[in-house]
């Protein structure tokens, strides 16, 4: 049981100490790039996972403040010269900050109409992103100072930020299942009204989840900033962004640990290939198209993703009881006794 344990809390080092050294053996522009793209989105997906999977609600407002914590960042670069991947941690707190304010109003409202809510705040940011053109630069947006980095070497500091933020939200997200906090998320998405008259504060544990997940959002929306150098209303709070994380969480298994971070690993770099090998004019609508096939795909066939699914298969197989042998019975025609 021991060596189990230890087996069990140990098997992801490995993984991780391979993609720390890949930077080290002269991994190309295009592999950077991959695993940037990759990271990020399995970090923003593990962070909608705690409130959309965990807590059971399911929030649009990630994409409105990845847009949010885009502008920050870029705002407290060209007016306060704050370099953007020290600064992102805080702009991701100040989305936070925000977001319980919006939680604390729309966490009340359950169902679809959370969603609606949600949604309508993203779209509100958009717009006024668009229309403050003298603070967003509006639809002309931000331009942003390149960052001074050795030939060969710019995108080396965004891959590593990625990966430490995805380690962070892996980590964060493993403390919460644990812990009497993330039992109480599960007890609401499961049934709210029991959860309540059992003396959680239903509110507060809906609120810390938002702002919990909100962080990642508005922290990976600062580094794409600088990953950019150029923040615009298009590209701040491109619906596609939250698709893919929606899609992945699904796909991996929703309210489970590793579940968004093996759907980005499998849906963004499949993406990629196929953009890869089709024409550009087709790129986008194959990459959304691909995103819809997924989800119908996931919905009929595969609905709690590809790690219960898997998991409840193996439990199955060994329960299930093995044929016992039955020994032939001896012949006694002309046997002697």
């Amino acid at each position: 049981m021991r060596y189990r344990a230890v087996a069990s809390a140990a098997w992801p080092v490995l993984p991780l100490v391979v993609l720390i050294a890949l930077p080290f053996n002269n991994l190309s522009g295009f592999y950077l790039d991959l695993f940037y793209f990759t990271f990020t989105y399995a970090a923003m997906s593990v962070g909608w996972n705690i409130i959309g999977g965990y807590t059971g609600y399911i929030s649009l407002a990630n994409l409105g403040f990845f847009g949010v914590g885009s502008y920050i960042a870029g705002l407290l670069l060209i007016h306060l010269g704050w370099p953007i991947l020290l600064t992102a941690p805080l702009v991701g707190l100040i989305c936070s900050l925000l977001a319980a304010g919006l939680g604390w109003v729309a966490l009340r409202i359950r169902g679809p109409s959370f969603v609606i809510v949600t949604l309508a705040f993203t779209f509100i940011m958009q717009m006024l992103a668009l229309n403050l053109r003298g603070l967003t630069g509006g639809s002309v947006g931000l331009y942003l100072p390149l960052l001074k980095l050795p030939a060969g070497l710019e995108l080396v500091p965004f891959y590593y930020y990625a990966l430490g933020m995805l380690v962070v939200a892996v980590l964060v997200t493993i403390g919460i299942r644990r812990s009497r906090f993330g039992l109480g998320l599960i007890a609401i998405r499961e049934d709210e009204g029991k959860a309540e008259g059992s003396g959680i504060n239903t509110t507060l544990f809906k609120v810390l989840a938002f702002m919990i997940s909100i962080w990642f959002a508005g922290t990976a929306g600062a580094v794409h900033a600088q990953y950019l150098s150029y923040v615009d209303p298009d590209l701040a709070f491109e619906l596609v962004i939250m698709l893919n994380m929606i899609v992945m969480t699904l796909l991996g298994s929703r309210g489970t640990v590793w579940g968004p971070v093996l759907g980005a690993f499998i849906l963004f770099p499949l993406s990629q290939y196929l953009v890869f090998w089709l024409p550009s004019t087709v790129a986008g609508q194959v990459h959304l198209a691909l995103l819809g096939v997924v989800l119908v795909l996931v919905a009929r066939f595969m609905p709690d993703g590809l790690i219960v699914t898997v998991g409840n298969l193996y439990s199955n197989l060994r329960r299930r009881p093995r044929p016992e042998r039955v020994a032939p019975a001896a012949s006694t025609s002309g046997t002697p006794r």
